[in-house]
């Protein structure tokens, strides 16, 4: 592939390449990648006569849905932007970045799972019930213009969406829009959370497609694969592992809007799916599943696990459950496109289990000590570097992020330590940041206490990863109350639950008269880890 073609050509050679194959399959829906290219042409229309050009950015607070895959090629075809919303945000979480991004266009659905997202958009931006769709004009959020509802009831402020891609198609307009599109063009922005206690945007342009058509080939994807498509379309790794190959391989998705194991068991089964990947979790989650044992999973071809540390015993209870022949490894980051490394097909079940991998991509790697900023030969510990056309283009509206992250050689600092060994495979053996992974989700202290901080009775807090059988990590919070204040271990839990993602509630809490502290007064972080090690390996008795 040229580098210089755009996701909308990709769009439309799969669409004439395999027309009458089935690219979405969710629950009822089946759509042919010519249905989906008919269908992108009239979106598209639509959202040009709803004032959307080059250049705008289009915030997508959906599940995974076809409408979801639709906004994200009609943008690309016009030459807009896509910024995805986390489904499990909060109303202050989503409001700053609604905000921070520019977002002249929100696609949203009225709830999901019992949860009124339109509640949370009209706490964040009151002024809404005032106004009516087509123009809005909104103090709290000045660049949001469309509010464009999926699904029943649509307010009185809010555009329908079916009633958008039902739009004729001004096929002059397509092709003039089309033409102006840059693989350059900004495609992407992807909110990561930072160690400052704000998500940054991670910006990608359509030169994405090239990391993950390598994702693809990795896993043998082709047309006709069948690949589950899971994991969340906000998250990268739904994004450029499953959405962005299967467009270009000519593969069909099986769209799950949210996470359930047994009827992941179920599409597996019934509709021979050949590609699979997730984290630990979804893995474990299928084998507790009643009758794992006897599902018949032998179609599967291409799997892969990732998203965060996996013990090697677990790793091979997994692959002696399922009867795999490989189960392929990767490690990657928001900013550098998701997989930085990919097991080859035939690589060992030992380089496998320890998330020992060549590098994917055409971009450099490199292991760097992080205090002398020495570049390190083979077998050394050090920060895993990389520069090239997998790297971001940047964080939006962030030079200050940018440039402590990226620096002036163009070389992405990942926080993360790994070393090479002989053969040049990469392997991860710790990190530097304090961010710890839930399921595979980053949470990041700093947010966490950040929220902490604003209970009455909470003087200071520190928040820490501790282990859990299930979703490899969760946060413990150590927290030091006011003097003379009441504070219960519940409190604090409460205090979160509903007000920030669940990924970053605490599942653990202890209350604490004092910190330890090293001689210059910072916290010992390390020694905390250690004892939320302790206070969960002191709970497992319990369990049994």
């Amino acid at each position: 592939m040229k580098p210089d073609t755009t996701i909308g050509e990709v769009l439309r050679r799969s669409a004439r390449d395999h027309a009458d194959r089935h690219y979405i399959h969710a629950d009822d829906r089946r759509l042919s990648f010519a249905d989906v290219d008919l269908r992108v042409d009239r979106l598209a229309s639509g959202l040009m006569r709803a004032g959307v050009g080059h250049g705008d950015h289009i915030a997508v607070w959906l599940t995974n849905t076809p409408e979801w895959v639709l906004v994200l090629l009609a943008a690309a075809r016009i030459g807009a932007a896509v910024v995805p919303v986390n489904t499990r945000y909060k109303k202050d979480e989503a409001e700053y970045i609604l905000a921070q991004s520019d977002a002249k266009v929100l696609v949203m659905t009225p709830t999901m799972w019992g949860i009124d997202f339109v509640r949370l958009l009209v706490e964040a931006a009151p002024s809404i019930e005032r106004q009516t769709a087509g123009d809005l004009s909104l103090p709290e959020l000045p660049a949001l213009k469309t509010v464009i509802m999926v699904g029943d009831p649509v307010p009185a402020w809010a555009t329908p969406f079916d009633a958008l891609a039902a739009t004729e198609i001004d096929a002059t307009a397509i092709a003039a829009a089309e033409a102006r599109v840059r693989a350059g063009d900004l495609l992407l922005i992807c909110y990561t959370s930072g160690t400052t206690g704000r998500p940054k945007g991670a910006m990608h342009d359509h030169r994405v497609i090239h990391q993950s058509i390598r994702v693809g080939d990795a896993l043998r994807m082709r047309a006709g694969s069948q690949v589950m498509a899971h994991l969340p379309y906000y998250h990268v790794a739904g994004m450029f592992m499953c959405l962005l190959p299967a467009l270009a391989a000519g593969a069909t998705m099986h769209l799950m809007a949210q996470w359930e194991a047994g009827r992941a068991l179920d599409l597996i089964e019934r509709e021979r799916l050949t590609i699979f990947g997730g984290l630990p979790t979804h893995f474990l989650d299928m084998m507790g599943t009643p009758g794992f044992a006897e599902r018949d999973l032998s179609a599967l071809e291409g799997t892969w696990m990732g998203g965060s540390t996996v013990p090697e015993d677990v790793f091979l209870r997994i692959v002696r459950a399922y009867g795999f022949e490989r189960l392929l490894s990767t490690y990657g980051m928001t900013e550098n496109t998701i997989s930085t490394t990919f097991n080859r097909w035939d690589d060992s079940l030992d380089d496998c289990r320890r998330n020992t991998a060549p590098i994917l991509s055409d971009c450099e790697v490199r292991i760097v000590d992080p205090e002398t900023g020495e570049v390190l030969g083979p077998d050394r510990d050090g920060e895993i570097q990389c520069r090239g056309t997998t790297v971001m283009m940047g964080y939006y509206k962030n030079p200050q992020e940018t440039a402590a992250t990226i620096d002036a050689e163009g070389w992405l600092k990942t926080g993360d330590i790994g070393r090479f060994d002989r053969r040049g495979y990469l392997g991860l053996t710790g990190r530097i940041k304090e961010m710890f992974k839930v399921g595979g989700t980053n949470a990041y202290p700093s947010e966490i206490e950040q929220h902490l901080a604003t209970h009455p009775a909470i003087q200071i807090s520190v928040v820490v990863g501790a282990p859990d059988a299930r979703l490899g990590e969760v946060g413990m919070a150590f927290v030091l109350p006011r003097p003379g204040v009441g504070l219960t271990e519940a409190d604090v839990i409460t205090h979160c639950r509903g007000r920030i993602a669940d990924f970053k509630v605490p599942r653990h809490v202890r209350l604490v008269s004092e910190l330890p502290l090293t001689t210059t007064g910072k916290v010992q972080r390390a020694e905390l880890i250690r004892q939320a090690r302790e206070h969960v390996a002191a709970l497992e008795p319990a369990k049994g």
